[in-house]
């Protein structure tokens, strides 16, 4: 049904159609001109005169595009979400003769934690408790603990809620935009025909691409030699540190030593000083003296990095991190999942 009535909307408008438009005009009692107008108009800026619309925005901007419609779809999906959830808080409460509100608490009769329980929450969070001593903070401690309890209790029940009235979202899949970017003489790691190719553009200083290194190390440990990894220079320039811990990654290439000191620099994104990341380079095993003369040529760094920048730029890159798979752009330090899903679409296309 859905798929007919697309097919249709989407059709030339026959002489049948114009006619129910007209009845359909007359009877809500609007001008059949704005009528048709709001049916074909599209959001769209109009620019000394003349027109233009998002399929504008497709053709020029590929990747302000494919992000548009992925906001897009994503805000639908979490509206229709909410509303799903209190419908199906509203559908139990019926059944059981209970206020929707209470749905997730039905059953719920919190437990006493233990001694042992409460003494490890402690130690574990000992230094943000502002020196209470475990006596003063037991209670704190406790009521934490019973929330824990709660939550486990509502998801449970909630996945209960949906095996018996389970949620399907339909909804168009954005179109697939991908963007071609060079990844000769760059750093990679898996194998070289690899279906899956990943690039990264990111920056040594920036806590968000540090946060993201574990799930690209998951990712990289699950597919192994199905994905190839290339990593690409983009330090920020706000980032004071970064363009120098950049250089020196570099001068570890022509060592083979790339991808040693590669998690050492993002291990410590928040103390890359010259001298701690000199110290790090070598460290990891990189000759001093030959590291020496490499970063002796900062003119020849900076340019293969401001390279990297650019083209970065030129695909729509403005923070970081930011990835292509396979050339589909993806932004941010998104959870492990939302790679997964991208990458399982394309070993199976």
């Amino acid at each position: 049904m859905e798929n007919s009535i697309q097919k249709w909307i989407e059709q030339p408008f026959s002489k049948l159609a114009v006619g129910a438009i007209v009845v359909l005009a007359v009877l809500a009692g609007v001008s059949i001109p704005s009528f048709i107008q709001a049916k074909f108009n599209q959001d769209a800026v109009s620019i000394g005169g003349k027109k233009y619309d998002i399929t504008d925005v497709k053709k020029t901007s590929p990747i302000a595009y494919s992000k548009y419609q992925t906001d897009y779809a994503n805000l639908i999906k979490n509206t229709l979400a909410e509303f799903a959830q209190d419908k199906l808080f509203e559908i139990v409460g019926a059944e059981k003769n209970i206020p929707a509100a209470d749905v997730l608490k039905q059953g719920f009769v919190p437990k006493e934690p233990t001694d042992q329980e409460i003494a490890d929450i402690y130690n574990t969070y000992k230094a943000q408790l502002g020196g209470k001593s475990l006596a003063q903070a037991k209670d704190q401690i406790v009521g934490l603990l019973k929330n824990q309890q709660e939550q486990e209790h509502s998801r449970n029940v909630y996945k209960e809620i949906v095996q018996k009235y389970p949620v399907d979202f339909l909804i168009k899949e954005p179109d697939v935009v991908r963007v071609t970017v060079d990844t000769e003489n760059n750093p990679s790691i898996g194998a070289e025909k690899a279906k899956i190719t990943i690039v990264e553009f990111s920056d040594f200083e920036c806590p968000y691409c540090k946060r993201s290194q574990d799930v690209n190390r998951r990712l990289r440990e699950k597919y192994k030699d199905q994905i190839r990894w290339v990593f690409r220079d983009f330090p920020l320039p706000f980032h004071q540190d970064a363009m120098y811990a950049h250089m020196a990654a570099n001068c570890s290439l022509s060592q083979g030593k790339y991808w040693e000191v590669f998690p050492i620099l993002f291990e410590n994104s928040g103390n890359l000083s010259a001298s701690n990341v000199d110290f790090l380079v070598t460290k990891a095993g990189v000759d001093k003296s030959k590291y020496q003369a490499c970063m002796n040529d900062k003119d020849k760094l900076q340019a293969e990095i401001n390279k990297d920048i650019q083209d970065g730029q030129k695909v729509g890159v403005s923070g970081t991190p930011a990835f292509f798979i396979n050339g589909i752009f993806v932004s941010g330090a998104l959870p492990y999942e939302s790679f997964e899903e991208i990458i399982e679409k394309e070993l199976k296309n």
